[in-house]
C-alpha cells in the first residue's frame, strides 16, 4: 500500500512540475540532469553522494528537499564558511538551467520534492 502511494505521489510531482514548467517533467529532469553532469557531478558525484567532509550528499538532503529559496540562492550567489565552499552559478548559468538543475536534484536519488521554476529563481539573481 505504501508503494501504491509513493507511487500516486511521485506522478503527482511529475504533473505539477510539468504544468509549473511548461515542459514535459522528463524534459524538465533530462535538461536538469544534464546540467548537473556537466557542472555538478565532479564534487557531488553522479550519485549525488558527494565526498565525505568535502562535498555534502545531495542523496537524501533535506535541506535540498525542503524549503527551495535557500537552495536556488547557494546556486546563484555560491556559498563560503564554515560548512563548505560552492561557486556562484549566476555568470554561467541562466534561469532555466538552474530551475532545471534544482528540480533534478530535488527528485532525484530517491528525493521527493516540488519543481522549480525559471520564476523563482529570477528574484534570487537579483539580490
Amino acid at each position: 500500500m505504501k508503494k501504491t502511494w509513493v507511487a500516486i505521489l511521485m506522478v503527482v510531482l511529475l504533473l505539477a512540475a510539468t504544468a509549473a514548467l511548461g515542459q514535459s517533467g522528463d524534459d524538465v529532469l533530462k535538461k536538469g540532469q544534464e546540467v548537473y553532469e556537466a557542472n555538478c557531478a565532479d564534487c557531488h558525484r553522479s550519485n549525488g553522494e558527494g565526498l565525505p567532509v568535502k562535498f555534502p550528499s545531495l542523496k537524501g538532503n533535506a535541506f535540498v528537499t525542503g524549503d527551495s529559496k535557500p537552495v536556488i540562492d547557494i546556486l546563484i550567489n555560491g556559498r563560503k564558511g564554515e560548512l563548505g565552499q560552492m561557486p556562484a552559478w549566476k555568470e554561467f548559468l541562466d534561469d532555466a538551467q538552474i530551475a532545471a538543475v534544482i528540480s533534478y536534484i530535488r527528485n532525484g536519488w530517491g528525493n521527493q520534492a516540488s519543481a522549480i521554476k525559471p520564476a523563482d529563481v529570477a528574484p534570487a539573481r537579483k539580490k
